[in-house]
């Protein structure tokens, strides 16, 4: 069995984007993001982002966002400024702090969607045609191309692909899933998923609560779309390409969101600005935000239940039963400790040592860490120096030649 890691460095590859951009890192995602079209839509909410750099880190957005920011560390800095007002007395500055919060998961999803908007990405077919259905994926990743890739060439499905199964589908109106049996490899998205979907959330004292009635690890996934689908104050963008949308994902339907506590009343309202132009589509339903794990320093899996326990539980199973261990375009940063303790936890439990390759433009750090903190001696390790590509050799890839 196979087990594959797939970090930033394997979404990289995409190099058949019709925006010419390729997938961005920590340090270059608002650089990339104001080279796409989707930076000047109107419909892209960027005021609670202004309003902390203006307010609250005092400087000017157009200067700092000229540098190279690394996101971690912006988000880090709005997660603390937003658990700076707590309780009822802060509603109004809480509520602000918030605005910038969850505008950068939809900021973070429109750029990832634009980009990966073309043809199904090459360097991630070839890679799902060779895998067999005992192997698994495990990925920090967002976007969903190797989803897309797994879907085209394989029996993989979103039904049950994922190692859960969603309340309902998108797949141009919501549909239940499928719960059969899966003769494809399972695709485990430690991060969460740009098509994963969950009820907006609020915050407005001091625990970021979500809106539906559901339990909070319900994942409702969209897949594709035919005709517009309600959403947001019916904000539909069309032309995008399956497991890929426009800046609001669809409403959920089939939840009629939480009820408010007694005594109080639920008003929805928003404000209409003469500049940004109406949507035609549909504004029912329980509005929706992409399910994803922010890139702060002390990630938050517990706002969704079980749901993450249990993917990184099956993650460290798929760990445990390799035979080979790949890791492409992953560094092992000194602050995702989770993945490490991931390693850690499940190389304890194994019996034997696995084979480990690793695929990355500078491995260095990332062997040198296999050997010396996971114990995996030279005779099992292989480290290959280069970016995953179209001319990645997948067989080779897979194959280790210690096995021989």
């Amino acid at each position: 069995m196979n087990f594959l890691l797939l970090g930033a460095g394997a979404s990289k590859a995409y190099s058949d984007s019709p925006t010419g951009v390729k997938m961005p890192i920590a340090r270059d995602f608002f650089s990339t993001f104001c080279h796409l079209e989707v930076s000047s839509n109107p419909w892209v909410l960027i005021d609670g982002l202004m309003d902390f750099i203006v307010r609250v880190k005092e400087e000017n957005p157009s200067e700092f966002f000229s540098k190279d920011i690394d996101i971690e560390e912006l988000y880090t800095e709005i997660e603390e400024n937003l658990n700076l007002y707590i309780g009822k007395e802060a509603t109004i500055d809480r509520i602000r702090a918030f605005k910038s919060y969850t505008q950068l998961i939809f900021i973070f999803s429109s750029v990832i969607n634009s980009i990966q908007n073309g043809p199904v990405s090459r360097p991630h077919s070839s890679l799902a045609k060779i895998l067999s259905h005992h192997d698994m994926i495990a990925t920090f990743n967002w976007d969903t191309l190797m989803d897309r890739a797994l879907n085209v060439e394989t029996d993989w499905n979103t039904d049950v692909g994922y190692g859960f199964l969603p309340k309902s589908i998108y797949r141009n109106g919501w549909v239940a899933p499928n719960d059969t049996n899966l003769n494809a490899p399972q695709l485990i998205k430690l991060h969460g998923s740009v098509n994963w979907l969950s009820s907006h959330p609020m915050s407005p004292e001091k625990d970021i609560v979500l809106t539906q009635e559901s339990a909070p690890d319900t994942v409702w996934v969209y897949e594709n779309t035919i005709e517009p689908y309600p959403c947001f104050a019916g904000r539909y963008s069309a032309g995008y390409e399956d497991f890929s949308y426009g800046y609001y994902p669809p409403n959920i339907l089939d939840d009629r969101g939480r009820m408010v506590d007694n005594g109080h009343f639920l008003v929805r309202t928003r404000m209409k600005l003469p500049w940004v132009p109406e949507g035609i589509a549909s504004d029912r339903g329980l509005v929706s935000i992409p399910l994803i794990i922010p890139p702060v320093k002390i990630k938050n899996y517990h706002g969704y239940g079980a749901l993450f326990d249990g993917l990184w539980d099956n993650a460290k199973k798929g760990i445990e039963r390799a035979d080979h261990i790949i890791i492409i375009g992953y560094s092992f940063p000194r602050t995702d400790l989770k993945s490490n303790q991931l390693f850690v936890d499940a190389f304890m439990n194994r019996k034997n040592i696995p084979y480990v390759t690793i695929l990355d433009p500078q491995p260095e750090k990332v062997a040198d860490k296999f050997r010396l903190e996971f114990g995996i001696p030279n005779s099992h390790l292989r480290v290959i120096k280069g970016y995953f590509s179209d001319e990645t050799d997948i067989c080779n890839l897979l194959t280790f030649m210690g096995w021989n």
